[in-house]
């Protein structure tokens, strides 16, 4: 999955566990739609519900240098007996955008399920919706097994298409501005959330890339160091570690002459994990570029083709109900939910 479950700490409450981080055009040419997915299964392994106190994040670099300097940080209160909870925008900039200290003056504020008028032509929604990723899972863990205790590469694993995700829902947080409030042509866009732990602020996720660390990474000690870490510490850290799985996979696939030196191509293609957006051209995950990530980017078929080095198809198809219009995410499938306030999953 693409962040889903995706390392011990994220286990640990699904609410602050980022599945995915979109970013697009939106309705109006004008205006950019910024969306974080969390809580993967929810109503299932944990409530419908965002945590009350987390700090839900995204960070968005203006200069290229990979820091923030601009935050859209998103909170939450307790939720009522119906699971409605309060719901307050705030942005930071400069020095405050890489802080944790408390503003007491959100730009936008209501109750999640309903449309929060942001100013300047900007709006808000967070809710419970059908979860936007497609991906063959368990195909892929067959793959991976095969990988790293067979030294197999065996693609034949995909021929029978399943989504994992289908008929699974994750709550999400929708925010749509004007072009203008991101202060430039270009941004680098990723989102984290963070929780206080013994009077500390303690990272649980950061996410941008899809499937950077499920596909490349798999030691779960190294996925939590990885959502703790910042994106401009990405490939002095972990560049090493997806460029040998990668030469692993296309010696094994025989699909380049130079396993070693393709492993570091990759890992300069995904690193740092952010995502790059310029509102004045069309939204695109691909090989001829990336720009943006749309809900319907086949994004598996992407990193699967980059980590094998040779066209790679998982079979699965974007899933239906997605929206043309905010907050554009598919309704919530029809699942067995837990209680409101009930201990997460």
């Amino acid at each position: 999955m693409s962040h889903h479950i995706d390392s011990p700490a994220a286990k640990e409450d699904g609410r602050v566990d980022i599945t995915d981080i979109y970013v697009f055009a939106g309705e109006a040419a004008s205006t950019t739609v910024l969306i974080m997915a969390v809580n993967p299964l929810a109503g299932e392994l944990s409530p419908t519900t965002f945590r009350a106190g987390a700090l839900y994040d995204f960070k968005i670099d203006t200069n290229a240098d990979v820091i923030e300097d601009i935050d859209y940080r998103i909170t939450f209160g307790d939720p009522d007996p119906t699971g409605v909870q309060q719901i307050e925008l705030r942005r930071l900039e400069g020095s405050a955008a890489t802080d944790y200290g408390s503003d007491d003056n959100p730009i936008a504020a209501g109750k999640t399920g309903e449309i929060i008028p942001v100013g300047n032509g900007g709006r808000l929604w967070a809710g419970l919706v059908a979860d936007p990723f497609f991906f063959n899972l368990g195909a892929f863990g067959q793959f991976a097994k095969l990988i790293l205790e067979e030294n197999r590469f065996d693609p034949s694993v995909f021929d029978t298409a399943e989504n994992a995700l289908a008929g699974h829902n994750v709550t999400a947080i929708v925010l749509e501005l004007p072009n203008t409030a991101l202060s430039t042509e270009t941004i680098q866009l990723w989102g984290t959330t963070t929780i206080e732990h013994d009077g500390q602020w303690k990272t649980i996720n950061r996410a941008a890339t899809p499937l950077v660390q499920q596909v490349f990474i798999q030691d779960d000690h190294l996925k939590d160091a990885y959502n703790k870490s910042l994106p401009s510490e990405d490939a002095a850290k972990y560049g090493e570690t997806i460029a040998a799985f990668t030469a692993t996979v296309t010696q094994l696939a025989g699909t380049t002459t130079d396993p070693q030196a393709y492993g570091q191509q990759v890992a300069q293609f995904l690193f740092p994990d952010v995502l790059t957006y310029n509102p004045q051209l069309p939204t695109s995950y691909g090989f001829a570029g990336r720009n943006g990530r749309a809900l319907a980017d086949d994004t598996p078929d992407l990193i699967l083709s980059l980590l094998a080095n040779t066209p790679f198809s998982d079979r699965v198809g974007k899933p239906g109900g997605l929206r043309a219009h905010f907050p554009y995410l598919a309704e919530p499938n029809a699942k067995p939910v837990a209680e409101p306030n009930a201990k997460p999953g």
